[in-house]
């Protein structure tokens, strides 16, 4: 046999011896490795952990803006819709105010000349009467 010869025995050991010696090298390097790696490992975790958190922080935050600014706006709707309420109640009150003044006014004309009052009526009456017959005159015509 083959491994009866000396040299050939010599020769087996020591790629045995090799071959161990290679795998004890191996074991520490990937002992090393995985010992390097493990605070790496945790900081990656730690990492990823935080990334989780702040990108709930910010969805929760801007959801919280948008609230807010959503509230910002439905006040400025509110206290606009209350001016405009304001302004033309505001304005409705003066043009009655003139209204009653501008009737006031006219009655008062009326009370001081009534003749006057009436022959401005009958001729307003009047004009009143020959356009519309003259409005008619014409779309018998067409």
């Amino acid at each position: 046999m083959l491994t009866q010869n000396p040299k050939v025995r010599k020769e087996l050991n020591h790629l045995s011896d090799s071959a161990d010696s290679a795998i004890r090298h191996i074991r520490h390097a990937a002992r090393d490795t995985r010992d390097a790696a493990a605070p790496v490992s945790g900081e990656v975790k730690a990492l990823i952990a935080q990334l989780e958190h702040t990108i709930e922080v910010l969805a929760r935050e801007g959801s919280a803006e948008s609230m807010r600014a959503g509230q910002r706006l439905r006040e400025r709707a509110t206290d606009m819709a209350h001016r405009l309420r304001a302004q033309t109640t505001d304005g409705m009150m003066r043009a009655r105010e003139r209204m009653d003044g501008a009737v006031e006014h006219a009655q008062h004309r009326v009370a001081e000349s009534p003749l006057k009052a009436v022959a401005i009526a009958a001729a307003v009456g009047a004009l009143i009467g020959l356009l519309l017959a003259n409005g008619r005159r014409h779309s018998e015509e067409d």
